[in-house]
């Protein structure tokens, strides 16, 4: 009898956020036995996110199972935006036991951390992609989990969430740190 894989449940932004949950489910495949179930939300504000999060939640449980734990990742840079601030949909999503996890301020902002020497960089949504093509000139978004794989190490992302506490919990969670 095969043994199921653990499985999290991991609502993300948009299709680059499902790239680098396929990428971590790529690093994982080899040490551990689990599976990222990732669904993308396509957007909008953190309240209209949060739904579509509890709704494809609740329908994965339905179809699949319980989850072992629940993530929903986010850019940060959308509390500026406006429905909800990051520490309401913390609360929000809390009621959910469903944990956010933030991309300051955004996703290229993540990939840029990922660099060697720029783990602790401070980053602006405005400058982020600038950035990152600074140091990966061929970036496009959405970049997929192969080119990530190609790009970056498990090691690399090990050093970027050292310190951020957001990506930190998130490995720590499902097995990778």
């Amino acid at each position: 009898m095969i043994d199921k894989r653990t499985r999290f449940f991991l609502a993300v932004e948009g299709e680059s956020e499902r790239s680098f949950a396929r990428w971590l489910q790529e690093l994982s495949n080899n040490a551990l036995h689990i599976h990222l179930d990732n669904y993308v939300l396509y957007g909008g504000g953190y309240e209209t996110m949060l739904g579509e999060a509890v709704r494809l939640h609740k329908k994965g449980v339905a179809t699949k199972g319980p989850y072992k734990d629940r993530f929903l990742l986010v850019d940060s840079d959308r509390a500026d935006q406006g429905d909800w601030s990051i520490d309401k949909l913390r609360q929000e999503a809390a009621k959910f036991d469903i944990t956010v996890c933030f991309q300051k301020p955004k996703h290229e902002a993540v990939l840029y951390r990922m660099t060697q020497g720029r783990e602790n960089s401070i980053v602006s949504a405005a400058a982020a992609e600038d950035l990152l093509k600074s140091v990966w000139p061929t970036y496009a978004k959405p970049v997929d989990a192969r080119l990530l794989g190609q790009r970056y190490t498990l090691n690399d992302l090990l050093r970027m969430a050292a310190f951020d506490a957001d990506i930190r919990s998130l490995l720590q969670r499902i097995g990778l740190m």
